[in-house]
């Protein structure tokens, strides 16, 4: 992640509506105070503090992408129509076939490319589940190494190896990755995972479960237990997907505590059905957002975030099924958690990074709402985002980022208002 630009001043943000701590509480007639990077305080400017005014804005905390695949951003559209088995299962789905022939400088591109578009799109950090061994985690981090986002980087080993050349594959990745991404239950042995769990208790362990009816149904046909049952066994932080998740196997997740990731854009576009979120909050599941592969969704949290809303309440026929609140949490402070990075981001609350999207509540598209919170899940786009700061910084500031084709009201305020 890039390095902070330095500032010892203190800076308030002053007259703007303010979407504060992890509960995402709409603060009003109080100023973002920001030294260092951080968030110093939500409340009265100090004496001496330098203020920018942004009356008629919001300010919202960037977003969290849980769940990503961002290896493939050179695939854009590739692949649809086709089924989830054909596109990106390995070693024959499309997606595999289309990285094996790439080199690595042009698959950095293609991924600093994918997180440019992430950053412009108002996301601070995002989890991905790293393909292609040791090499994709050097990639991946080469292609953030000068950029203002957080990448997580869960990386995996080969499925057809032995299981020695795995384990020690796994302790080559766990060396300089963040942790591992699993693709699915069968991939490695349940002891290896285990072990390596246990070996490695300050890395992110995560997998996909339950993303389509077959895989769930071969799970018990063959074991007589759900995909997500046996995953459980060895205590991830989060799954991603349980499109198909049994009343079960949510409840058990509920009470290990286990954060469950959504994609709803994606598992739509892969036509494998969608996550039952009301049934989720029922059974006291904790979920954040993704937006899964860059091949077939826009790393966008705002479309993200509606909808997942609109899904959520529209499959339990309640417009009460998923308050609005619950889905902003979900693309920030909930995602944070799943990637263990809650301390620093995921909400504006003293002690974090400084990061923010403002939003301008004049734009005759957010004119007139009477709730800060769901305008933002329900309405806004990228358009009516005014600037995106970084710790405290304009995203434009950033000298990694000079020369990239972001419209001007993406990036900073215009000069007079800042």
């Amino acid at each position: 992640m890039g390095a902070a630009i330095p500032s010892s001043e203190v800076i308030a943000f002053t007259g703007a509506r303010i979407i504060a701590g992890d509960e995402m509480e709409v603060r009003a007639g109080e100023a973002l105070c920001v030294q260092d990077g951080r968030v110093l305080a939500v409340g009265g400017p100090p004496e001496g503090a330098r203020t920018i005014p942004l009356d008629g804005k919001l300010l919202c905390p960037m977003f969290v992408d849980a769940h990503t695949h961002v290896g493939d951003t050179g695939a854009r559209e590739l692949g649809i129509g086709l089924r989830l088995e054909e596109t990106v299962n390995p070693p024959h789905g499309l997606k595999h076939r289309f990285l094996a022939g790439l080199d690595d400088e042009t698959l950095t591109c293609m991924m600093r490319t994918g997180l440019i578009d992430m950053l412009q799109s108002g996301v601070i950090a995002c989890g991905d589940f790293r393909e292609q061994g040791l090499a994709g985690v050097r990639a991946l981090r080469r292609a953030a190494a000068d950029l203002p986002l957080r990448a997580v980087i869960l990386g995996r080993m080969s499925e057809d190896a032995s299981r020695e050349e795995q384990q020690a594959q796994a302790h080559a990745i766990l060396a300089v990755a963040d942790g591992l991404g699993v693709r699915d239950v069968e991939a490695y042995p349940p002891d290896l995972l285990q072990h390596l769990r246990r070996d490695y208790p300050d890395k992110v362990f995560a997998v996909h479960a339950a993303e389509s009816d077959s895989a769930q149904q071969d799970s018990l046909a063959h074991t007589g237990r759900t995909q997500v049952e046996r995953v459980l066994d060895w205590s991830p932080d989060f799954l991603v997907h349980l499109v198909h998740a049994t009343a079960g196997d949510l409840q058990q997740a509920a009470r290990q505590g286990v954060i469950i990731v959504a994609c709803p854009r994606c598992n739509g576009t892969l036509g494998n059905g969608f996550p039952d979120l009301a049934a989720w909050r029922r059974a006291g599941v904790r979920f954040a957002l993704g937006t899964d592969n860059v091949m077939f969704v826009a790393p966008d949290m705002l479309r993200e975030m509606d909808f997942a809303s609109r899904l959520g309440r529209g499959l339990a026929h309640d417009p009460t099924a998923v308050e609005a609140r619950t889905v902003l949490k979900a693309a920030t402070i909930e995602g944070a958690r799943a990637l263990r990075i809650d301390a620093v981001l995921g909400s504006l609350k003293p002690g974090k990074e400084a990061s923010f999207l403002v939003f301008d509540l004049e734009d005759p598209h957010l004119r007139y709402q009477h709730d800060p919170v769901s305008a933002v899940v329900h309405r806004a786009t990228q358009a009516d985002i005014a600037a995106i700061y970084v710790r405290g910084q304009p995203l434009s500031a950033w000298p990694a980022l000079a020369g990239q084709d972001a419209s001007a009201n993406q990036t900073s305020l215009p000069r007079d208002k800042q």
